[in-house]
């Protein structure tokens, strides 16, 4: 994985899911790599401050609150989404808690609140997303399936890696197994430090622009 290092060629993020599991360790890591983060969470939420963490208090799921956040950062921004449906448990098998359409509705008013801004104000989208291969959960599956037709026709720049099921938290080499899981063998994981550090090695990078990688240990 790359480790960027040069601070003053790093894009300003905007972090939507920064208190969930795999949030908060992008958050931890961007941190760490000397970006500046703006991080949207809800008005019941909150995290350790930080000189280069600014808190925006709003809903991902509305587009003015979207908006917001972006007005409020100088210069070139990155989006990164790494919301995911909650679920009654840790196992990504168990029901889920989440309004139904929760992250396509959020992707929705993603790209319109990108809409109004200028052109060259949001670099890329990053969307945390999942491989449909390997989880066959229908409201999640119908849910995906939005969100990637959501951005894909909203002519944003955009990589959605996809991750096997999360299993532990140490950042370990990360193996692409396609673009749609063509490559996975049975029930692949992924660690959810491994996705973060793929996810901000992908801010800098072009490499996966316009592509779903499906991401394993």
């Amino acid at each position: 994985m790359l480790t960027t290092t040069n601070t003053t060629s790093l894009p300003n993020i905007l972090l939507i899911g920064a208190t969930g599991r795999t949030g908060r360790l992008v958050l931890e890591s961007a941190l760490t790599r000397g970006y500046k983060v703006t991080a949207l969470i809800r008005p019941s939420s909150a995290l350790p401050s930080h000189p280069s963490l600014t808190i925006s208090k709003g809903s991902p799921l509305e587009t003015g609150d979207i908006t917001t956040a972006l007005t409020t950062i100088n210069g070139p921004v990155v989006l990164i989404s790494t919301l995911g449906q909650t679920r009654t448990s840790g196992n990504p098998f168990a029901a889920t808690t989440s309004p139904p359409l929760f992250m396509s509705a959020s992707a929705t008013a993603v790209a319109e609140a990108i809409k109004g801004q200028p052109a060259d104000k949001v670099k890329k989208v990053i969307i945390m997303s999942i491989d449909y291969d390997i989880f066959d959960m229908r409201q999640t599956l119908e849910d995906q399936n939005a969100v990637d037709k959501i951005i894909k026709e909203s002519g944003m720049v955009f990589v959605m890696p996809r991750p096997a099921m999360l299993k532990g938290d140490t950042a370990l080499s990360v193996k692409i197994l396609g673009d749609a899981g063509e490559k996975s063998g049975f029930m692949p994981s992924v660690s959810a430090k491994s996705v973060a550090e793929f996810i901000l090695d992908a801010t800098v990078s072009q490499e996966w622009d316009g592509r779903t990688p499906v991401l394993a240990n």
